[in-house]
């Protein structure tokens, strides 16, 4: 195999002490049961977007956030979207990566709020800091209390949503924040040149669950999508020695991926044209994807499906053109 995912968990006994210090666990339900912030519905350009909103002006033009992972699901009998977001520095500083959970109950008018991902880490005086997850989180999956975030080159990071509490001060003025669980390491095969893993979805069939991952690239070499083994809480399926293997890898001649989603054994992905192009979709089998050429607006980002409904919902990057979309896979058959 090209490469494994080996679990390393965090103490939690990190997470216990911060509780014991002050901080508040709120868990997602107590998130949720604060105003948040205003979406507005919104336009979108390209013939396979439809039902659009944007975030608040700040969110939509901050040059500082950028959207890219998205993931839904139902809590308590509502639908819930998750959104990350990488940080660019700030004069020299990183903040990491951000989620944003959106409560579709309205969903022309939703609201949104947002939680910093924080990795906590015990300094030699005893005590524990929270620092920046610095990763790209360029696609995420949501299964069951734990969501997992795509880590490039270093594999997964898992958080769990019971563990959101309220920290004061809050880092970078986020005063919600989300510890890390834990990670699925990569460890690339001897002469492998490592997975990268760009965006990450759940796949939605009638068969046992699966992850399915993917690598962006921008043609320079084949890049890859496979399918990982899971099991019913979201956890990776592991051999005797704990290591996570692909149950399968393809190559499907796709550049500028940016994220896949698998709904009853048809495979949906996008794919960028850079800032001032539209966006790909493509649909089909790896091998044999039709191409659906610029129906998406230009930034293109994360693939996740909602069952409910039965649409797609996607996502695109670009300050002051940022939307979160769906989209009818019915309209758009695969090869």
């Amino acid at each position: 195999m090209p490469f494994t995912l080996l679990l390393e968990v965090a103490d939690r006994s990190l997470i216990e002490q911060l509780v014991a210090g002050g901080a508040a666990r709120m868990g997602l339900d107590g998130v949720l049961a604060e105003r948040g912030q205003r979406a507005w519905p919104a336009w979108v350009r390209g013939a396979a977007a439809k039902h659009g909103f944007r975030w608040s002006l700040r969110d939509t033009f901050d040059a500082t956030w950028w959207p890219q992972g998205i993931d839904i699901a139902e809590r308590d009998g509502r639908r819930i979207l998750a959104v990350s977001w990488f940080s660019q520095p700030v004069r020299g500083a990183e903040r990491g990566v951000r989620l944003t959970f959106v409560d579709l109950r309205r969903p022309r008018w939703p609201r949104y709020h947002h939680v910093l991902l924080m990795e906590p880490v015990r300094l030699e005086s005893g005590e524990v800091r929270l620092d920046p997850v610095v990763v790209h989180a360029g696609g995420i999956a949501w299964v069951e209390d734990r969501i997992l975030v795509a880590d490039t080159f270093g594999g997964l990071r898992e958080f769990r949503l019971d563990d959101v509490m309220r920290v004061s001060p809050g880092p970078f003025g986020y005063p919600i924040v989300l510890p890390q669980h834990a990670r699925y390491r990569a460890r690339k095969a001897k002469g492998d040149r490592g997975m990268r893993f760009s965006f990450v979805s759940i796949e939605h069939s009638d068969s046992e669950p699966r992850l399915v991952a993917g690598e962006y690239g921008d043609g320079s070499r084949a890049d890859r999508l496979v399918r990982l083994g899971i099991d019913a809480d979201g956890a990776l399926i592991a051999d005797d020695d704990g290591a996570s293997a692909p149950l399968e890898m393809h190559e499907p001649g796709v550049y500028r991926m940016q994220g896949v989603c698998v709904v009853d054994g048809t495979w949906y992905v996008t794919s960028s044209n850079g800032e001032r192009g539209r966006g790909d979709l493509w649909a089909g089998y790896p091998g044999n994807l039709t191409r659906h050429r610029h129906v998406l607006p230009a930034g293109p980002e994360d693939l996740a499906y909602d069952r409910a409904t039965r649409r797609l919902w996607s996502l695109s990057e670009w300050p002051g053109r940022r939307r979160v979309f769906t989209i009818d896979p019915s309209h758009w058959p695969g090869g």
